[in-house]
């Protein structure tokens, strides 16, 4: 099954993999992560004893923690490179089996930031293709 988010692709199986470990944490705790990710994402300092104080009652170990972050940066930073709407990233996680709250507050996270996260991921991109650019005016 193809995804907006990932880019009309298959959704990757690591993603798929992590969703459970989504769902074993609050809805009301995982909007909180998203918000020190989204942080992350816009080139804030991220809060790990925020998001580790949030997830001790799920009782999830370090690793666990640590594919959180990423599975959520993928998904957001994804949606907002493809230019997917909230309606339609909530529907497509909960497709891959993330509870309907859980979705609704991560997309309300993403709605409220998706412009200031496009205009730093296209920022970001720039200030790499000038990177490269500049790499390949000195090797020619």
């Amino acid at each position: 099954m193809r995804f907006r988010f990932c880019g009309d692709l298959d959704c990757p199986d690591w993603v798929l993999a992590e969703i459970s470990t989504l769902a074993k944490i609050s809805s009301v705790k995982l909007k909180l992560i998203c918000a020190q990710v989204l942080r992350d994402l816009l080139g804030e300092a991220i809060e790990y004893e925020k998001i580790l104080k949030l997830t001790s009652d799920a009782k999830l170990e370090s690793g666990d923690v640590k594919a959180t972050i990423a599975v959520l940066s993928f998904i957001l930073s994804s949606a907002a490179k493809h230019n997917v709407d909230s309606e339609s990233l909530s529907s497509e996680l909960q497709q891959l089996g993330l509870p309907k709250e859980h979705a609704s507050g991560l997309c309300r996270s993403y709605e409220e930031k998706q412009s200031s996260l496009q205009d730093s991921l296209r920022a970001c991109s720039l200030r790499q293709l000038k990177q490269a650019q500049a790499l390949m005016n000195t090797l020619l």
